[in-house]
């Protein structure tokens, strides 16, 4: 009888081992490196508060580890939302993918509706835009307004369950991977949105890590970011433009070139013509907000980006917009025409406190871009055109997970301050922050790959100092 019982507990074990799929595959990156790996397939429920719920395939690459001795499985979670795993690893990844494997497989996964893991539907809402004319933040929320409906009616027809694409769903396919594969733990590697995915597995599966790297956080409640913080950011970096590194040029005024530049198109729009990189005459129109945009959006992720900041203003301070027309044409062009299906729904599933809504709403108007970093998912939110998550799910709590947090003094996408109110929750934590380095930061140097691999590894890393050159303003 005990052994009957037993079967019946092991049952559902089982059937989801059966589920999962692992042919050999040929990993060949971007670079054309070549390495022998494995391609994984299982399924899940895509909805699991329905029982009637369909099937998705999650795709999953596993690079077999090197070490006689592996750790636990090392799961990488992509940003975004909306990166794949397996991309990542073809790309600018690929050499700390390959280092890992002397401590444990390494999976590059895609999560559920993107990539290789991707079955929802494609959506393209081509709006026409006169691009030449100034374009007011109302009438891009009207728009969009338009094109979320379109887009949600578009997966409806196609069987799908939008609504599904959340990060709680996205944690419990995590842990369906771990369970396919038949390990008691894993290990997570996250950054950007993946340390957003991270937050919740921890959140519901603390017991089933091993070790956590998590960069560039993006906490529980931080979707929609803090105006008072982008503030703070572009001080910071107004402050170092005025030594510039010891570099020439210094820019003393950058503070006030910024504040003059908006308050002149909060009064007056600008219509800018350039000749594009084929020789053509175009003619681009934008206001206010959509500089506020532009500037949070491209110019403030990483150094590479900020190092043409502090000339870009100086030469609109000057009358001069030609540096940023060619962008800004982009910006109108695409912003209301490209909507990923699985970005947006885990974006505002995500959503935002009572209390940060309320932030935001009193610091919208008094600081440079607002909450234009978010382009206007805020108003999205406001307008209750997609169903949040519940208030537990951005309420963060302690917990004892072996921790490596990595953040980046010139991160202007998910900021310093923020990650450090992260941190006070992970007892068994250590947080690093690189003073030069940005939102991308793994790939920066040698150094930084093997704090990753070592911590990884078990190796004590609570005393190492990394050193990172400095990218000077234009």
């Amino acid at each position: 009888m005990r052994a009957f019982t037993f079967f019946f507990l092991l049952l559902p074990i089982l059937m989801m081992a059966q589920d999962l799929k692992i042919r050999d595959y040929e990993f060949v990156s971007r670079n054309k490196d070549t390495v022998q790996a494995e391609l994984g397939t299982f399924m899940v429920p895509e909805d699991r508060s329905n029982p009637d719920s369909r099937e998705i395939k999650i795709s999953f690459i596993r690079f077999k580890s090197t070490n006689p001795n592996p750790g636990s499985p090392i799961v990488y979670l992509a940003g975004g939302p909306g990166g794949s795993g397996i991309q990542t690893a073809r790309s600018v990844r690929f050499d700390l993918f390959m280092k890992l494997r002397e401590v444990a497989d390494v999976i590059a996964y895609d999560q559920r509706g993107t990539g290789w893991s991707n079955s929802l539907p494609s959506f393209s809402a081509m709006k026409p835009v006169d691009v030449t004319k100034p374009m007011a933040r109302e009438v891009y929320i009207k728009s969009s307004l338009d094109n979320i409906e379109a887009m949600k009616t578009a997966c409806k027809d196609a069987g799908a369950t939008l609504e599904a694409y959340n990060t709680t769903e996205n944690a419990h396919d995590i842990d369906d991977l771990r369970k396919a594969l038949g390990e008691d733990k894993i290990s997570i590697w996250g950054i950007s949105y993946g340390s957003h995915l991270s937050f919740e597995y921890i959140r519901l599966f603390e017991d089933n890590i091993d070790r956590a790297v998590i960069a560039s956080m993006e906490g529980p409640d931080h979707t929609i970011k803090l105006p008072s913080n982008t503030e703070a950011f572009i001080n910071m970096l107004c402050e170092r433009a005025k030594d510039n590194y010891g570099f020439e040029p210094k820019y003393p005024n950058l503070r006030e070139k910024i504040t003059y530049v908006h308050e002149k198109l909060k009064q007056e729009p600008a219509i800018v013509t350039f000749e594009d990189k084929n020789g053509k005459s175009k003619t681009v129109g934008f206001n206010n907000f959509e500089l506020q945009v532009l500037m949070a959006n491209i110019y403030l992720r990483d150094p590479w980006d900020i190092k043409k900041y502090a000339r870009i203003y100086s030469e609109m301070y000057e009358g001069d917009y030609s540096s940023i027309a060619p962008r800004m044409l982009q910006i109108k062009q695409f912003a209301l025409s490209r909507m990923n299906p699985m970005a947006f729904a885990m974006d505002m599933s995500s959503g935002m406190s009572a209390e940060r809504n309320a932030q935001i709403k009193a610091e919208r108007e008094t600081t440079t871009y607002g909450p234009a970093l978010s382009f206007i998912m805020y108003d999205w939110m406001n307008a209750d055109v997609f169903p949040m998550l519940p208030d537990e799910f951005r309420k963060q709590k302690k917990n004892k997970v072996k921790a490596l947090l990595v953040s980046g003094m010139l991160d202007g996408r998910t900021y310093v301050s923020a990650a450090k109110e992260i941190a006070k929750n992970f007892t068994n934590g250590h947080h690093v922050i690189l003073d030069h380095a940005g939102h991308n930061l793994f790939m920066l140097s040698e150094d930084v790959q093997q704090l990753v691999v070592d911590f990884f590894a078990g190796k004590d890393v609570s005393d190492r100092k990394i050193e990172l050159e400095p990218v000077p303003f234009e």
